[in-house]
């Protein structure tokens, strides 16, 4: 077992690739910025110590990072990154990790109390943004009032250079609130296109198995990479595996590889 050697390359000019944590070894010539990955994981699977390895490590090369927690809150997901080696306050002050929570809404029927019309469904807070509403029509026309006023003061994504990553949690959470087509169509519409324009690198999470076939068969169609987590049984145990299934317009190695979890919470490929 070993773990992933990462050198961070400054996206200049645009197109140059990034190495990024975990795909380093699935991807040997690095990934293109502007490049979009769904993660499809099974229920039980290791994903979230994935998304924190790849945050970690992405971090401590210099990279910038936005990330969406969903299935766990901001707090969590910070103690588990210092855990890894990331200076937590170095980062947020220096503008290179904005916590996006989208977990405080989940709690509560997916809208926090206050958000009247009118009101913004995000709210400032240090180092990120929580999200006040997880209803796609509150999202949708909040994106659309946003894009007319340009960049908000708070949101330091909006000057990172490209190349920047971006990692969401479970998309399945905010689907508890939302039907799967309006929800598509947002994502599409409104999501993707500044994934793309800001050249950042995305993987975000969707659970296996608990929504339509014809959703993750559209959802698929949208992204550039498709990544399987899965949780299978060899040599009478269940083992983590981890596979490139496809990457549009990039060599990539779809085989599946094993993974492991440190005592710090870290995830390698066996080797």
């Amino acid at each position: 077992m070993s773990s992933t050697t990462l050198r961070f390359r400054t996206p200049l000019p645009f197109d140059n690739p990034v190495s990024v944590p975990i795909l380093t070894e699935l991807v040997p010539d690095g990934v293109k910025p502007g490049t979009l990955f769904i993660v499809e994981f099974d229920p039980a699977s290791q994903w979230l110590a994935i998304a924190a390895t790849i945050t970690a490590g992405y971090l401590r090369a210099g990279g910038c990072v936005g990330y969406v927690a969903q299935l766990r809150s901001p707090e969590a997901v910070k103690e588990n990154l210092l855990a890894l080696g990331v200076d937590i306050s170095a980062v947020t002050s220096e503008g290179r990790l904005f916590m996006n929570d989208w977990y405080s809404a989940t709690l509560t029927a997916g809208r926090l109390d206050g958000v009247a019309a009118g009101a913004s469904v995000f709210e400032p807070i240090e180092g990120g943004v929580r999200v006040r509403s997880l209803k796609v029509a509150d999202l949708s026309l909040e994106w659309l009032k946003l894009s007319k006023q340009g960049p908000q003061a708070w949101d330091v994504v909006e000057t990172w250079p490209p190349g920047a990553l971006n990692i969401g949690e479970s998309m399945s959470q905010t689907l508890r609130f939302n039907d799967e087509k309006p929800y598509l169509e947002w994502l599409i519409s409104r999501g993707h296109p500044n994934e793309r324009r800001a050249k950042r690198v995305q993987l975000v999470g969707v659970v296996r198995g608990v929504h339509t076939e014809i959703f993750y068969n559209q959802l698929e169609s949208t992204y550039d990479g498709v990544i399987d987590l899965r949780v299978m049984e060899r040599d009478e145990e269940a083992k983590n595996f981890i596979r490139l299934r496809s990457l549009k317009g990039q060599p990539h190695d779809a085989r599946w590889h094993e993974i492991q979890i440190k005592r710090n919470g870290e995830a390698a490929l066996v080797t």
